[in-house]
């Protein structure tokens, strides 16, 4: 004969109801205080809003300025010469050297440069480039050979050759694709700190 269970009374329904609830309060609790502990995710912010919590702004990217990832040190020798009907011949002869500092400039980062879809942030840096145009050291320059004397607008000339000089030996496709790839790899490293574990970087 089977057995009939006695209906609950409505006070021990009462009870049960809150214990379950206060059950699923507390797991959901410690489901978010985990994920909140083993996530630190920092969100970027269209705007120019400042850093607020765990939220970086646009801004904040771009007072970064000049971020350098490649140094180049370069030694040119560059001359000038001047043969006479009358009197003796001149020559001139320096020495110049130069650090080209190769990199990007983050103030040029627009609001939709970095955008984050779904887990994944997209990061478009500006194009690497020549940070910096006064590269040569004039303190070091010295003559190699000097015959006679030279004005300084002939000096001036040579200084622009040497420069032409070291550009065309320093900045090649190979150096550039190299300082890509350095930058690639300092801002995968940079937004990784952050957070993010998924980012493309392109140019």
């Amino acid at each position: 004969m089977a057995k009939q269970e006695s209906p609950l009374k409505e006070h021990q329904l009462a009870r049960l109801i809150l214990t379950a609830a206060t059950i699923i309060t507390l797991v959901s609790m410690l489901v978010y205080a985990i994920s909140k502990g083993t996530r630190n995710e920092v969100k970027i912010a269209p705007d120019e809003s400042g850093v607020t919590g765990d939220t970086i702004s646009m801004q904040s990217l771009r007072d970064i300025g000049q971020w350098e990832f490649l140094t180049i040190s370069d030694e040119e020798l560059a001359d000038t010469s001047e043969s006479r009907l009358i009197g003796s011949d001149r020559k001139l002869t320096r020495i110049y050297y130069g650090t080209l500092r190769l990199g990007i400039d983050m103030s040029e980062l627009s609001a939709n440069d970095v955008v984050l879809n779904g887990d994944t942030l997209d990061v478009k840096l500006p194009r690497v480039k020549l940070l910096d145009n006064d590269f040569i050291d004039e303190a070091l320059t010295k003559s190699f050979y000097e015959k006679g004397t030279w004005d300084q607008s002939t000096r001036k000339a040579l200084y622009e050759k040497a420069r032409r000089q070291m550009l065309k030996r320093c900045m090649t496709e190979a150096n550039l694709s190299a300082c890509e790839a350095n930058a690639t790899s300092e801002v995968r490293q940079l937004f990784h700190a952050l957070g993010y574990n998924h980012i493309n970087v392109h140019f």
